[in-house]
């Protein structure tokens, strides 16, 4: 009886620089900087405890381009970890490695293999009966569906198809080496392992079991929850059971939601706060996390938490957290609150001119969005790392405005 374990992981992105949290708190952004190795040497100490037969990476093990040749000298060692094992790498290069993107190299041990990036190649793997099929993006823009390439299955043997892609399209990701799941399925393999997309998904269950993993760390707040890589045990050219989630991120994000309705006085807000960051996270998560914090709602303290300003907003939420735990750090407070219903109708509605119903009018129209947006997009070309660190966020924006005038219309 022939029985084997393999692990799937995807979408590294060493080196990535998280731009976004260094604005705010360069701490809290080298540890998620770090975080990202971390995460590989867990995915690695994983492959090495469940004695894998083999290790696939499907795509953008680099955030791009290398600033040191650290990002390239810890991923050599980590594989050598495995090489020490006798336990062979089979990877490709995705939109953000692509062949024409990462110039820099260092020598890889004998265990990893990169498909090419020229057209699609077949790995067998004798012992195993098993065969792997796979190609890499040469250049980082891949409007080709790839997948019609590739080769047709070992009778007999199992199949696997190593892929980066968007398929037919993932919400926050762009479309990349486009195919469909059912273009997937005319290839006849037994397991697709996928890269690209952040999020962990089981596009198909069986027959054949295509995966995301996901990535394996979170680099934003839009990427919530623990990332890691699917463990898969195969026995008799058959998978057994489902794929296991291993989960390894060294850094976490996530968002507290709370309403000011009711409340008193702004320490108040604090107080309840805090209590919430009591139970947010997991007690024993091995894991540092980055919190969003989003005040909404209608009451008497909008205006004090307008006038304290973001530094100051942001200061008492972390302190907040600090009287919980000390692995929390905040990554952004968001004001979407508002004054109380009718607070500001007398002094600013006059002569039939409503500011109040003004500003939430321009606030919901498309074109005020679409403006803001485009503001928020050229200064995020002028950042250092990018637009697509820079998150626009636009209802935050201009509800964040709203709240700003309306209380500057108070005072005056």
């Amino acid at each position: 009886m022939s029985r084997f374990t393999f692990i799937h992981a995807a979408d590294l992105h060493l080196g990535t620089r998280f731009h976004g949290l260094a604005t705010r708190d360069e701490a809290t952004a080298r540890h998620f900087a770090e975080a990202t190795r971390t995460a590989l040497g867990r995915l690695v100490d994983r492959t090495i405890e469940a004695k894998a037969a083999f290790l696939l990476l499907a795509g953008d093990i680099y955030d791009g381009e290398w600033q040191d040749l650290s990002t390239g000298l810890d991923f050599a060692s980590q594989m050598a970890r495995l090489a020490r094992e006798d336990i062979p790498v089979f990877t490709l290069r995705g939109n953000h490695d692509a062949l024409s993107i990462v110039r820099r190299e260092i020598t890889l041990p004998d265990n990893v293999k990169e498909f090419s990036t020229e057209a699609p190649e077949t790995v067998e793997l004798d012992e195993l009966r098993v065969a792997i099929h796979g190609q890499g993006f040469a250049e980082r823009s891949c409007p080709e569906n790839l997948a019609s390439r590739y080769p047709p299955p070992r009778a007999g043997w199992f199949n696997i198809g190593l892929l980066h892609t968007s398929l037919d399209g993932r919400p926050g990701h762009g479309s990349y080496a486009p195919c469909t799941p059912a273009d997937l399925v005319a290839r006849g393999y037994d397991y697709w392992a996928l890269g690209h997309s952040h999020a962990f998904e089981m596009v198909s269950e069986s027959d054949p079991m295509i995966v995301y993993p996901g990535n394996l760390q979170g680099r934003s707040i839009r990427e919530q929850g623990g990332k890691g890589a699917v463990s898969v045990t195969v026995e008799d050219g058959r998978i057994i059971g489902a794929a296991e989630r291993l989960i390894v991120d060294g850094g976490r994000f996530f968002q507290i939601a709370i309403d000011i309705d009711g409340m008193e006085d702004v320490p108040d807000l604090w107080s309840r706060l805090s209590e919430r960051f009591a139970d947010a996270v997991e007690q024993k998560s091995e894991a540092v996390h980055a919190a969003r914090i989003v005040i909404s709602g209608k009451g008497s303290i909008h205006d004090a938490l307008v006038a304290m300003g973001n530094d100051n907003r942001t200061a008492e939420a972390q302190a907040a957290a600090d009287r919980q735990r000390d692995d929390i750090r905040i990554e952004k407070v968001v004001l979407r609150s508002a004054p109380a219903t009718g607070r500001h109708t007398d002094r600013l509605a006059e002569d039939g001119f409503d500011l109040e119903t003004l500003l939430s009018s321009a606030a919901a129209d498309p074109d005020v969005q679409d403006k803001i947006a485009e503001a928020m997009a050229q200064i995020g070309r002028h950042m250092t790392g990018g637009a697509d660190h820079f998150q626009t966020e636009t209802g935050a924006i201009l509800a964040e405005a709203r709240a700003t005038l309306l209380a500057r219309a108070e005072e005056e």
